[in-house]
């Protein structure tokens, strides 16, 4: 009777174990599917990343190259008329670039105007605009010394005009420039700063005084960055909770291109 009830014991035990060996296997086929999903959707993720930093590196190279371009070819014109001007927005959500290029096919002078806006904190729209033959050459007729390319270019007929809107949205837009003077020092304005320059002078604001130094266009530092679509989904997100941490976020994540630029040509006399 004895050995019987130990007979049975064994078999119950025996079922239990079989039974918690399938719970467990069960258990780990889960986990194992689970990881599973998780390194498909890691690995997924990790391929749209590679990818949209490859477009975003390729869109920044192709607005630099397109700065590039325009300000190598950049016409410095006598020195009686305006030559290169930096205006600020009347809403002061961006600025506008303004100056005279050969860079085009036929290499003739072409009036030439960066638009940069800050649609939001982190996301900037960049257009480039051109005026076709007939209008430039008005356009270098009138210009003066004291004349604004702004002010020429909003009058400018919408026909005349040929607008080019960059595909990316930037996360940020910095142009500085940089002035030699007569005594061969180099002079730094600040980033996107307002300015003028004419007769181998360069007019610009400094805590809302006007400064002019005398000297020649040496060289342009631009620098662009641009945010991947993630990215710029959590920064906005960011933004409406902590404006730092968004500022912070936006260095740390952004791409960025560099590239300073030394006009060709030579100043006329």
């Amino acid at each position: 009777m004895g050995l019987v009830l130990s007979r049975r014991k064994g078999h119950i035990v025996g079922k239990a174990f079989t039974l918690l060996e399938v719970m467990l296997s069960l258990f780990a086929i889960t986990i194992i599917a689970f990881l599973g999903r998780k390194l498909i959707s890691a690995a997924s993720n990790n391929t749209q990343s590679i990818e949209e930093t490859k477009v975003i590196c390729r869109e920044l190279n192709t607005i630099l190259t397109y700065i590039n371009d325009d300000l190598e070819a950049m016409v410095l014109l006598d020195k009686k008329q305006l030559v290169f001007e930096i205006c600020k927005h009347k809403d002061d959500d961006g600025f506008k670039l303004f100056f005279f290029t050969t860079n085009n096919e036929q290499h003739i002078t072409t009036a030439v105007q960066y638009n940069i806006t800050e649609l939001e904190f982190g996301k900037i729209e960049i257009s480039r605009i051109t005026l076709d033959s007939d209008a430039t050459l008005s356009f270098q007729k009138l210009l003066t010394i004291n004349s604004s390319m702004e002010k020429f270019f909003e009058e400018v007929d919408d026909k005349s005009k040929h607008i080019h809107k960059f595909s990316i949205p930037l996360s940020d837009f910095k142009i500085r420039v940089a002035i030699k003077t007569y005594n061969e020092n180099t002079v730094f304005i600040a980033p996107n700063s307002k300015m003028m320059y004419s007769r181998g002078v360069l007019s610009y604001e400094k805590n809302s005084k006007s400064i002019s130094i005398m000297g020649n266009l040496s060289f342009f530092d631009v620098t662009l960055r641009a945010l991947s679509k993630s990215d710029a989904m959590k920064l906005r997100a960011l933004v409406t909770k902590d404006i730092r941490k968004a500022k912070d976020f936006l260095i740390s994540y952004a791409r960025s291109s560099f590239a300073r630029i030394v006009p060709n040509s030579m100043p006329f006399q």
